[in-house]
């Protein structure tokens, strides 16, 4: 089988990283051979940015292009990001297929209490409440174990598939994608609303949560099911 070869283009290296607003995105050149962008990682991580790319913990974005990495190949782009023991990969991005080739999850142990702000890049699952004053917001899917009471916000890069989800749903405002919906009405105390919200059309509508399972069967397929555990 014959070897992709890389680019000839000494002002494109294999590996460029940039920083996008609280993240770090490394950009991997589909061109270039694999081996070629191992070593290029390795040597960007050892030699002159080392110091830029230590100290405290930074989520990262991988851009691969018109190139879906194997599951080995992302395995060994991990393994070398995370010898710095800052870097943590939350998400492999490609132009071919859907735009977020994997559904990186970050788990938060809740409750999410008044003031406070839990943004992630990928799907976000709370575990517990989200009181009044809290907001949790997610470039893919919100899934609240508890009761929103707050705010949420799923797609917030303009994902109109994302939903929110929660075991009670009586949240204070959700916004998918672009659009804004007030709180649902006649929320009765002391019933639990199993429910999620999602857009049709130009609007955000409410259905019952088991309704769910048949309008995203991507999530049938065992997408989006790793990420890392983390407390508040």
């Amino acid at each position: 089988m014959a070897q992709r070869e890389r680019r000839e283009d000494p002002k494109r290296p294999p590996v460029m990283i940039k920083g996008v607003r609280n993240r770090l995105v490394f950009y991997l050149d589909d061109a270039c051979a694999f081996g070629d962008i191992l070593a290029d990682l390795d040597e960007k991580l050892n030699g002159a940015q080392a110091r830029l790319l230590s100290g405290a913990q930074m989520d990262v974005s991988v851009y691969t292009g018109s190139r879906d990495l194997s599951e080995w190949e992302r395995d060994e782009v991990r393994r070398v990001l995370s010898r710095t023991g800052s870097l943590l990969v939350r998400e492999f991005v490609s132009d071919r297929g859907r735009r977020r080739v994997t559904y990186e999850s970050r788990l938060v142990y809740g409750p999410v209490r008044a003031g406070q702000v839990v943004v992630h890049p990928g799907d976000l699952v709370v575990i517990g409440d989200v009181n009044p004053g809290g907001l949790v917001a997610a470039e893919g899917d919100v899934y609240v174990l508890g009761a929103l009471r707050g705010i949420a916000h799923a797609g917030s890069l303009g994902d109109r598939e994302a939903v929110i989800a929660a075991a009670d749903f009586r949240p204070a405002q959700i916004r998918i994608a672009d659009i804004i919906s007030e709180p649902p009405e006649e929320r009765v105390p002391g019933v639990a609303y199993f429910e999620y919200a999602y857009i049709d059309g130009d609007r955000v509508r409410v259905d019952k949560l088991w309704a769910l399972n048949g309008r995203r069967p991507r999530r049938r397929s065992g997408e989006g099911t790793r990420g890392r555990e983390e407390e508040r």
